[in-house]
């Protein structure tokens, strides 16, 4: 599910957390893209941000993170459940990933159709 925006999928970019603190450093006020529930809830400050949809997580998104976690326990390289369940969201709507956490290198390990961009 996806609130905020009428047409979701105009822009293919996920912003985490750390991205949307960057825009709000840098008094940012329109971002086209997404990000997730999850991320708002890390950073409230986000829901000024206009444009910005936000994307509630599905069973589907919550068994595909589920697989994720598991094949990077067996890896020995477990990250935090919301960068897990952040990563399924973005594969499952064939989306990319914009982020600060080096974290995300790990889930790329484990699934190829995984896109993300490391910001500096």
């Amino acid at each position: 599910m996806v609130r905020g925006r009428e047409e979701a999928g105009t822009e293919e970019i996920v912003y985490d957390t750390s991205q949307l603190i960057s825009f709000q450093k840098s008094g940012k006020s329109i971002v086209n893209g997404f990000t997730t529930i999850f991320n708002i809830i890390e950073f409230p400050k986000a829901l000024d941000l206009k444009e910005l949809a936000i994307i509630y997580p599905t069973i589907d998104d919550y068994e595909e993170s589920l697989r994720i976690s598991t094949q990077l326990l067996k890896k020995g390289t477990p990250i935090q459940a919301v960068d897990v369940i952040t990563a399924a969201i973005c594969i499952r709507r064939n989306l990319t990933l914009s982020t600060k956490d080096k974290d995300f290198v790990k889930v790329r390990k484990v699934r190829n159709n995984f896109r993300f961009e490391l910001v500096k």
